[in-house]
Protein backbone atom coordinates (compact mmCIF):
# COMPACT_ATOMS: atom_id res chain seq x y z
CA UNK A 1 0.00 0.00 0.00
CA UNK A 2 2.86 2.41 0.65
CA UNK A 3 4.18 2.03 -2.89
CA UNK A 4 1.03 3.45 -4.52
CA UNK A 5 1.70 7.15 -3.73
CA UNK A 6 5.31 6.75 -4.91
CA UNK A 7 4.06 5.15 -8.13
CA UNK A 8 1.68 8.07 -8.65
CA UNK A 9 4.55 10.55 -8.19
CA UNK A 10 6.59 8.72 -10.81
CA UNK A 11 3.69 8.78 -13.27
CA UNK A 12 3.09 12.52 -12.69
CA UNK A 13 6.80 13.24 -13.13
CA UNK A 14 6.89 11.34 -16.44
CA UNK A 15 3.76 13.14 -17.65
CA UNK A 16 5.26 16.53 -16.78
CA UNK A 17 8.42 15.66 -18.73
CA UNK A 18 6.31 14.61 -21.70
CA UNK A 19 4.28 17.84 -21.64
CA UNK A 20 7.44 19.92 -21.29
CA UNK A 21 9.02 18.23 -24.32
CA UNK A 22 5.84 18.78 -26.36
CA UNK A 23 5.78 22.46 -25.44
CA UNK A 24 9.39 22.81 -26.54
CA UNK A 25 8.58 21.23 -29.92
CA UNK A 26 5.71 23.68 -30.50
CA UNK A 27 7.89 26.77 -30.03
CA UNK A 28 8.30 28.32 -33.48
CA UNK A 29 11.44 30.00 -34.69
CA UNK A 30 11.37 33.82 -34.75
CA UNK A 31 10.94 35.33 -38.20
CA UNK A 32 10.96 38.72 -39.86
CA UNK A 33 7.69 40.66 -40.20
CA UNK A 34 8.26 42.16 -43.64
CA UNK A 35 4.72 43.51 -44.04
CA UNK A 36 2.55 44.92 -41.22
CA UNK A 37 -0.48 42.64 -41.32
CA UNK A 38 -3.42 43.40 -39.10
CA UNK A 39 -7.11 43.57 -39.93
CA UNK A 40 -7.96 47.16 -40.85
CA UNK A 41 -4.51 48.14 -42.15
CA UNK A 42 -4.90 50.18 -45.32
CA UNK A 43 -2.66 51.66 -48.03
CA UNK A 44 -3.59 54.04 -50.87
CA UNK A 45 -1.40 54.21 -53.99
CA UNK A 46 -1.14 56.33 -57.10
CA UNK A 47 -0.68 54.28 -60.27
CA UNK A 48 1.27 56.26 -62.86
CA UNK A 49 1.76 55.05 -66.45
CA UNK A 50 4.68 56.36 -68.56
CA UNK A 51 5.56 56.20 -72.23
CA UNK A 52 9.07 55.32 -73.40
CA UNK A 53 10.02 59.03 -73.39
CA UNK A 54 9.26 59.28 -69.66
CA UNK A 55 6.07 61.31 -70.12
CA UNK A 56 3.05 60.56 -67.94
CA UNK A 57 0.27 58.86 -69.86
CA UNK A 58 -2.27 58.46 -67.06
CA UNK A 59 -2.68 58.54 -63.31
CA UNK A 60 -5.16 56.59 -61.19
CA UNK A 61 -5.33 55.32 -57.64
CA UNK A 62 -6.15 52.11 -55.82
CA UNK A 63 -6.45 50.90 -52.24
CA UNK A 64 -5.09 47.83 -50.47
CA UNK A 65 -6.67 46.78 -47.20
CA UNK A 66 -6.41 43.82 -44.84
CA UNK A 67 -10.05 42.74 -44.73
CA UNK A 68 -10.01 39.75 -42.34
CA UNK A 69 -7.96 36.85 -41.07
CA UNK A 70 -8.59 33.15 -41.55
CA UNK A 71 -7.15 29.77 -40.55
CA UNK A 72 -5.59 27.55 -43.20
CA UNK A 73 -4.01 24.32 -41.98
CA UNK A 74 -4.09 25.71 -38.41
CA UNK A 75 -2.10 28.79 -39.48
CA UNK A 76 -3.39 32.38 -39.46
CA UNK A 77 -3.54 34.09 -42.87
CA UNK A 78 -4.82 37.53 -43.89
CA UNK A 79 -7.18 38.24 -46.78
CA UNK A 80 -6.68 41.47 -48.74
CA UNK A 81 -9.39 43.36 -50.60
CA UNK A 82 -7.95 42.18 -53.95
CA UNK A 83 -8.48 38.56 -52.89
CA UNK A 84 -4.86 37.73 -52.07
CA UNK A 85 -4.24 35.56 -49.00
CA UNK A 86 -0.96 36.49 -47.31
CA UNK A 87 1.10 36.17 -44.15
CA UNK A 88 4.58 36.74 -42.74
CA UNK A 89 6.40 33.40 -42.60
CA UNK A 90 9.85 32.05 -41.77
CA UNK A 91 10.62 32.16 -45.51
CA UNK A 92 9.44 35.77 -45.87
CA UNK A 93 6.20 37.45 -46.92
CA UNK A 94 4.19 34.73 -48.67
CA UNK A 95 0.85 34.36 -50.44
CA UNK A 96 -1.40 31.32 -50.59
CA UNK A 97 -2.82 29.95 -53.83
CA UNK A 98 -6.05 28.03 -53.34
CA UNK A 99 -5.84 26.31 -56.72
CA UNK A 100 -2.44 24.80 -55.94
CA UNK A 101 -2.96 24.53 -52.15
CA UNK A 102 0.56 25.93 -51.73
CA UNK A 103 2.26 29.08 -50.53
CA UNK A 104 4.60 31.16 -52.66
CA UNK A 105 7.20 33.68 -51.52
CA UNK A 106 6.58 37.29 -52.54
CA UNK A 107 9.28 39.01 -50.45
CA UNK A 108 11.98 36.49 -49.45
CA UNK A 109 13.85 36.68 -46.16
CA UNK A 110 17.65 37.11 -46.44
CA UNK A 111 18.29 33.37 -46.48
CA UNK A 112 15.74 32.72 -49.24
CA UNK A 113 16.85 35.47 -51.66
CA UNK A 114 17.56 34.23 -55.16
CA UNK A 115 14.58 31.86 -55.54
CA UNK A 116 12.75 31.41 -58.84
CA UNK A 117 9.29 30.28 -59.97
CA UNK A 118 8.31 28.97 -63.40
CA UNK A 119 4.82 29.20 -64.91
CA UNK A 120 3.72 27.39 -68.08
CA UNK A 121 1.17 29.14 -70.30
CA UNK A 122 -0.22 27.96 -73.66
CA UNK A 123 2.01 30.22 -75.76
CA UNK A 124 4.87 31.14 -73.41
CA UNK A 125 6.82 30.27 -70.26
CA UNK A 126 7.32 32.83 -67.49
CA UNK A 127 10.22 32.69 -65.03
CA UNK A 128 10.29 35.04 -62.04
CA UNK A 129 13.52 35.44 -60.06
CA UNK A 130 13.23 36.99 -56.57
CA UNK A 131 16.12 38.89 -55.00
CA UNK A 132 16.49 41.33 -52.10
CA UNK A 133 19.10 43.72 -50.82
CA UNK A 134 21.11 42.75 -47.76
CA UNK A 135 20.40 46.12 -46.15
CA UNK A 136 18.38 49.27 -46.64
CA UNK A 137 18.59 51.36 -49.80
CA UNK A 138 17.52 54.95 -50.47
CA UNK A 139 13.98 55.66 -51.70
CA UNK A 140 14.37 58.97 -53.58
CA UNK A 141 11.65 61.62 -53.19
CA UNK A 142 9.43 59.48 -50.96
CA UNK A 143 7.47 61.45 -48.33
CA UNK A 144 7.07 58.34 -46.17
CA UNK A 145 10.49 56.68 -45.89
CA UNK A 146 14.01 57.69 -46.86
CA UNK A 147 15.23 54.08 -46.80
CA UNK A 148 13.66 50.67 -47.34
CA UNK A 149 14.33 47.05 -48.23
CA UNK A 150 14.55 46.59 -51.99
CA UNK A 151 13.08 43.50 -53.65
CA UNK A 152 13.93 42.98 -57.30
CA UNK A 153 11.99 40.67 -59.60
CA UNK A 154 13.36 39.58 -62.94
CA UNK A 155 10.54 38.37 -65.20
CA UNK A 156 11.78 36.32 -68.16
CA UNK A 157 9.22 35.45 -70.82
CA UNK A 158 10.04 32.81 -73.44
CA UNK A 159 7.73 32.51 -76.43
CA UNK A 160 7.24 28.86 -77.37
CA UNK A 161 6.79 29.49 -81.09
CA UNK A 162 9.98 31.47 -81.59
CA UNK A 163 12.00 30.69 -78.42
CA UNK A 164 12.56 34.46 -78.12
CA UNK A 165 13.32 35.67 -74.59
CA UNK A 166 12.42 39.05 -73.11
CA UNK A 167 13.23 40.34 -69.62
CA UNK A 168 11.29 42.80 -67.47
CA UNK A 169 12.55 44.23 -64.17
CA UNK A 170 10.33 45.14 -61.23
CA UNK A 171 11.69 46.86 -58.12
CA UNK A 172 9.69 47.10 -54.89
CA UNK A 173 10.60 49.10 -51.79
CA UNK A 174 9.17 47.88 -48.48
CA UNK A 175 9.53 48.78 -44.81
CA UNK A 176 8.21 46.55 -41.99
CA UNK A 177 6.95 49.69 -40.21
CA UNK A 178 4.81 50.93 -43.13
CA UNK A 179 4.59 48.34 -45.89
CA UNK A 180 5.18 48.72 -49.60
CA UNK A 181 6.41 52.26 -50.36
CA UNK A 182 6.93 52.12 -54.11
CA UNK A 183 6.92 49.72 -57.06
CA UNK A 184 8.71 50.44 -60.34
CA UNK A 185 7.93 48.41 -63.49
CA UNK A 186 10.26 48.81 -66.47
CA UNK A 187 9.64 48.23 -70.15
CA UNK A 188 10.79 44.83 -71.39
CA UNK A 189 14.50 44.69 -72.19
CA UNK A 190 14.85 48.31 -71.11
CA UNK A 191 15.71 50.51 -68.14
CA UNK A 192 12.87 52.91 -68.99
CA UNK A 193 10.13 53.22 -66.38
CA UNK A 194 6.74 51.95 -67.59
CA UNK A 195 4.60 52.04 -64.42
CA UNK A 196 4.95 53.22 -60.84
CA UNK A 197 2.89 52.51 -57.74
CA UNK A 198 3.55 55.31 -55.24
CA UNK A 199 2.27 55.25 -51.66
CA UNK A 200 0.03 58.26 -51.01
CA UNK A 201 -1.33 57.50 -47.54
CA UNK A 202 -1.67 54.63 -45.10
CA UNK A 203 -3.44 53.71 -41.89
CA UNK A 204 -2.17 51.01 -39.51
CA UNK A 205 -4.09 49.58 -36.56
Amino acid sequence: MKRLPLFRHIILFCLSLLLFSCEKEEISEPFEDIMPLQVGNEWVYDQIEYNTDGEVLSTSSFRRQVMKDTLINKTTWYILNNGMIVRNDKDGYVHYRKDANEQYITYPNPGMSGIAYGYQYPSYTLWIYHRRTTGLVAVPDSPHASQALEFRFERQTEQKASSSLSTTWVNEYVTPEIGMIRTDWYYADSDKLMRRYELVSYRLQ
